[in-house]
């Protein structure tokens, strides 16, 4: 009898203890990451493990998962998001275990993923643009940019923003720059980590390398599809070198690997290098990044030049080529006046049509392996010179009517004087 009554009362005495686990202190936040969340928290005698339990704030699911100790991870959280979490303590009994009735929640803010920077080019002169990848989550971006030993930071209040352009800095000089994006949360501003520094030197304004006078008119005459198999490419490389100007030759690969006699007399003529492609076989979509480089390549093998502009076949432009372009420093070139040789293969047309719609600035097109357009340029140079016009390659356009270089992986149709 005396056995049963002690036994009874160890068993009233478990099932109350079993009921009256103390709850968890405050837990500390000790560390976050753009995944995960670290807690520490004092311990609770008498408690052999814990719960702890967290959701997104701005979701309906919880999880749970179960410590030992008094410190846990939470992992696999998304970026830039505030989680509410709390800490229960736990006692296992004869098999059943029962935790603590109340306990202290406390909230945490994942930080923002770390930014990637896909691009710091030189753009305009004394100036650097640095492009990142969204994210949606964040509350902005910071930018750090470093030259000559000195730092400086720009804010951005927008996470729409994936671009800025940093002005005023040194010609000539390195600049290294990295992005971080922020959130806002409790008047403090918590920042993932930084992107990895990129770097590009400053881009000065180009010397012209003749003189050029940028209140005068000028045009730049361009010729696509060479070099010919005819005689008409150096027809108008005659006429050019008798008259002192100057031009753009958009190049076939294939044609310029043929004819490196031709690019090295055009070089030595200070005309202009262009890209057209390797064959002049693919449009638009179908432009890969090979039909550029391999063109390049080509005319760095005739002349020890890369080319230094790009019309595409057809002028049928897309971000592929743009992107190319812009790896291979070569602005990109449409017109301003077409002068239609291709279809009409008359001189006295060509001719006219120019004459008639010429303005200053303009980009005017033609193509080299035509003898009608060789016979129209040997009379549009001197009239065109007659009238005031300055004959110039492509890039001298851009830089005595802008003021600026032109930026690769940009397209131009036309030049208007800056004031």
């Amino acid at each position: 009898m005396a056995v049963l009554f002690v036994v009874a009362a160890v068993a009233a005495l478990s099932g109350k203890e079993l009921t009256t686990v103390a709850k968890v202190a405050k837990p500390d936040v000790t560390g976050v990451t753009d995944s995960s969340i670290t807690l520490r928290w004092r311990e609770v005698r008498g408690a052999d493990s814990y719960r702890v339990y967290f959701a997104e704030a701005s979701g309906n699911t919880t999880q749970r998962i179960t410590a030992s100790h008094c410190e846990a991870v939470l992992g696999g959280l998304s970026q830039a998001s505030v989680y509410k979490i709390y800490v229960t303590a736990c006692k296992t009994h004869f098999g059943k275990t029962v935790e603590s009735k109340s306990y202290t929640p406390v909230t945490a803010v994942t930080l923002p993923s770390q930014q990637n920077v896909v691009a710091a080019a030189s753009a305009d002169v004394g100036q650097l643009t640095v492009e990142w990848e969204e994210n949606r989550a964040a509350d902005g971006y910071r930018i750090e940019y470093v030259q000559g030993g000195e730092t400086n930071s720009v804010e951005l209040t927008s996470s729409e923003t994936v671009d800025y352009t940093i002005s005023d800095l040194k010609t000539g000089t390195p600049c290294s720059v990295r992005v971080c994006s922020y959130v806002a949360k409790d008047e403090r501003e918590l920042c993932g980590k930084w992107s990895d520094y990129s770097s590009a030197v400053i881009q000065k304004l180009p010397e012209l390398s003749r003189t050029i006078d940028p209140k005068k008119p000028m045009v730049a005459l361009t010729f696509d599809d060479g070099p010919g198999y005819n005689k008409s490419s150096d027809k108008i490389l005659d006429t050019l070198q008798k008259y002192k100007a100057h031009a753009t030759f958009f190049m076939v690969g294939k044609n310029a690997a043929d004819h490196p006699k031709n690019l090295k007399r055009k070089v030595a003529l200070g005309c202009e290098l262009g890209n057209h492609t390797m064959f002049h076989d693919h449009y638009g979509k179908s432009v890969t990044p090979g039909d550029i480089r391999k063109c390049s390549e080509a005319i760095y093998d005739a002349t020890g030049q890369y080319p230094t502009a790009f019309r595409s076949p057809g002028g049928a432009t897309t971000d592929t080529i743009k992107k190319e372009c812009k790896t291979e420093s070569m602005p990109l070139y449409y017109w301003s006046l077409d002068t239609l040789d291709w279809r009409d293969r008359d001189a006295d047309t060509v001719y006219n049509r120019v004459m008639k719609k010429v303005k200053d600035g303009d980009i005017i097109l033609m193509h080299e392996i035509y003898d009608s357009t060789a016979d129209a340029v040997a009379r549009l140079v001197p009239a065109l010179q007659k009238e005031g016009y300055q004959l110039v390659t492509c890039e001298e356009l851009m830089l005595a009517k802008t003021k600026k270089a032109p930026v690769p992986g940009r397209q131009y149709t036309r030049a208007r004087a800056k004031h």
